[in-house]
């Protein structure tokens, strides 16, 4: 019996460490993946475009007039935003981009294998589709994208991300529920 009740703890606590790997790396509000787990996998994708001579696009996106929606309705109201947005955002990419939350409002979308032309496309549907999901709940809210388009692959990850939130800081700038869009080729 004391071998039966080891059995039974070991499986339990396998259990507990898996349930914490996942919370690790997943966004508990929007079950998107993290900072953490978005930045391994960019830095996995950064090496095998590299590898392959394939661009890769990062969009950066913010949220616009989100905290009017906390400030007036409540952060639960906030939180039914946030699990939209990552809603709209699984319905309207591939299976192959990973969208995640980077925290707050924003959120960043990798596009393997995207060149200029299909990222333009995609942020545009994004923003299309997310305007459309504020509007159909009375929330007024749009998205700022920075969209970063490179056919020369960046070191780090960190170079990546800064090189799309450069672009979103501009979109928010010109006006919010922008889209600014670079190509990338050194």
């Amino acid at each position: 019996s004391v071998f039966f009740l080891f059995v039974v703890l070991v499986d339990r606590l396998r259990s507990a460490i898996e349930i914490e790997s996942t919370f690790a790396r997943v966004d508990a509000l929007t079950q998107l993946p993290n900072r953490r787990d978005y930045f391994e996998i960019a830095g996995a994708e950064i090496t095998r475009s590299r590898r392959y001579g394939h661009p890769l696009t990062l969009i950066s996106m913010d949220l616009d007039n989100f905290k009017s929606v906390n400030d007036l309705d409540g952060h639960d109201a906030g939180d039914r935003v946030l699990r939209a947005v990552a809603e709209t955002l699984r319905k309207n990419i591939r299976s192959m981009d990973v969208p995640a939350r980077i925290g707050g409002d924003e959120f960043a979308i990798l596009l393997p294998e995207t060149g200029r032309d299909a990222a333009a496309e995609i942020a545009a549907k994004l923003q299309q589709k997310l305007t459309h999901a504020m509007q159909v709940e009375g929330w007024p809210v749009t998205g700022s994208f920075g969209v970063a388009t490179f056919l020369t692959l960046p070191v780090s990850v960190d170079e990546l991300i800064k090189r799309s939130d450069l672009l979103l800081y501009g979109a928010k700038q010109k006006g919010k529920n922008m889209i600014c869009h670079e190509v990338i080729q050194c």
